[in-house]
């Protein structure tokens, strides 16, 4: 399964301090290469495959409104339908706490969010400890707001987010899907902030999209430790029939199963993307 994130001419640059990013150029090669191995599904035929092998499926992650401009004129080029994972929080022009990050590493903010926040865990990068389970990630967006609020007219502007307005309905090469209300690390939350991520992302999604919201739930970040017991508890409580994850893994025939479907993704960085399947088969 494919995961992007935004796809604008203008690459971003390093992913570590920025968006990942990839050409719309690019991302067509990455489907007509792939699409010459593999059968292209949506995410709910995906999920329901009891076998998966041959079956390939397209995701987007975080709400860039460039993938309604740049990426879905090739889904329809190619007739595929791909799936949009929102963080709601972004529709009234607010940000994903991660670009607040971004924006703090940007301008040489961090000695300054360092001096008002006492974290768990401070090792390695900021950018990397800021995402760490050990420390609570509505915390520091607490100090992110005190810090900068939502003064980052520079994240916006060049990458802005979907809108409620900016929602294709009746287009059937996209449909949304939940990937939490701030994109916090699940497993940094106790059990009430994880339901409010969760379930209050999913009433808004619901009230904006209805009934074209993927069963398939996207975890932030998406790695072994963004999750934990409590997370898949709350989705297998609230319906949903998988859970996908973001370990630059190829999916399995048969999907892992803990009374909720695990799916892998893998993002693919560049335009060789039959090469990088190679890699990832001959490192399993």
């Amino acid at each position: 399964m494919l995961l992007y994130h935004s796809i604008s001419p203008v690459c971003p640059g390093k992913p570590e301090n920025t968006i990942h990013n990839t050409t719309p150029e690019c991302f067509e090669n990455n489907l007509r290469d792939i699409g010459q191995h593999f059968k292209f599904v949506t995410l709910e035929e995906f999920s329901s495959s009891a076998d998966k092998s041959g079956l390939a499926s397209v995701t987007f992650d975080d709400g860039y409104k460039n993938i309604l401009s740049n990426a879905l004129p090739v889904l329809e080029k190619h007739n595929i339908i791909g799936t949009l994972f929102l963080n709601p929080i972004t529709f009234h022009k607010q940000y994903n706490w991660r670009d607040k990050v971004r924006h703090v590493i940007r301008h040489n903010l961090e000695e300054t969010f360092l001096e008002n926040a006492s974290l768990s865990f401070r090792e390695g990068t900021f950018y990397r400890y800021s995402k760490s389970c050990l420390n609570n990630s509505q915390c520091i967006d607490n100090i992110l707001n005190s810090l900068i609020g939502n003064n980052t007219p520079d994240v916006y502007g060049t990458y802005p987010y979907i809108t409620v307005n900016d929602l294709i309905l009746d287009n059937p090469s996209i449909s949304y899907g939940n990937h939490t209300l701030n994109h916090y690390v699940l497993s940094s939350l106790d059990e009430s902030q994880q339901y409010h991520q969760i379930i209050e992302s999913e009433n808004i999604l619901q009230q904006a999209v209805g009934p074209k919201v993927s069963r398939c739930f996207s975890a932030p970040f998406g790695g072994t430790c963004d999750i934990n017991q409590i997370t898949l508890n709350i989705l297998q409580e609230a319906a949903y029939e998988s859970i996908l994850m973001s370990r630059q893994k190829l999916q399995p025939a048969q999907a892992e199963t803990r009374h909720l479907q695990v799916l892998e993704r893998f993002m693919p960085r560049s335009e060789n993307i039959i090469d990088e399947v190679l890699g990832i088969l001959n490192t399993a």
